[in-house]
């Protein structure tokens, strides 16, 4: 396997090496230049990076756990091969947990959290706008990650964030398509929208065409890149 190495790990103050390491291998899993059912050594990965096997080491755990590597017996670390029907069970459960949460969500959510989550989506927007894909997926994490919190379920909010851990690969992937991340970012908007305004059955509809607009344009694009395989 070999690690493209654009620049030199560049290690800013508030991050670490595992960190950079993590990020440099998620990126390269997502865009594809790393391949699903490719086998990460170690060793081989602190070699290419000229780093020492502990990050390297940390830095797969975290992509094991994000659900991007699996650990195979007799195998190794494997960089995880999802199926159509893993991605539309994927989406379907977190559709039928989020439509759930945010009847929940409209009669807790306070104001200062519906500000939170608007500055969310202007942020985003702000960063769709500039073309940083990165910052428009770290944007709408936050805001994915924020939205459930007013609905005071601990069990519900894990079971959701545990669905979307799964689904950040395709997320990453679906928003380098322009089009999708604009209407993306309007389906936000829409949701708040119908939240402010207590509209359940309207905030529940508009959470289920996102998830399904989102699993329609995932598969898209997954569908051309295996037709590349």
């Amino acid at each position: 396997m070999a690690i493209k190495l654009d620049a030199e790990l560049d290690i800013a103050p508030s991050s670490t090496l595992r960190a950079e390491v993590a990020n440099l291998l998620r990126k390269q899993i997502l865009d594809g230049d790393i391949p699903s059912g490719e086998r990460l050594i170690e060793t081989e990965i602190a070699d290419q990076l000229g780093v020492s096997r502990m990050p390297v080491r940390e830095a797969l755990r975290m992509l094991e756990s994000e659900g991007l590597i699996n650990q195979i017996p007799r195998k190794g670390l494997i960089v995880a091969e999802y199926t159509e029907n893993d991605i539309r069970e994927y989406y379907t459960i977190r559709e039928a947990l989020e439509v759930c949460a945010i009847k929940i969500v409209i009669d807790k959510i306070s104001k200062e959290e519906l500000e939170e989550l608007k500055m969310y989506c202007r942020k985003a927007e702000e960063a769709h706008a500039a073309g940083d894909i990165e910052m428009v997926c770290r944007w709408t994490a936050k805001f994915n990650e924020r939205i459930y919190d007013s609905c005071e379920m601990p069990r519900l909010k894990e079971q959701i964030r545990t669905t979307q851990k799964y689904l950040r690969t395709f997320r990453f992937t679906s928003f380098k398509e322009a089009s999708r991340t604009e209407q993306a970012l309007k389906e936000h908007a829409e949701i708040i929208r119908l939240v402010e305004k207590k509209d359940y059955e309207g905030a529940a509809h508009a959470t289920s065409v996102h998830l399904r607009d989102a699993m329609r344009a995932y598969l898209k694009l997954w569908k051309q890149r295996k037709g590349r395989m």
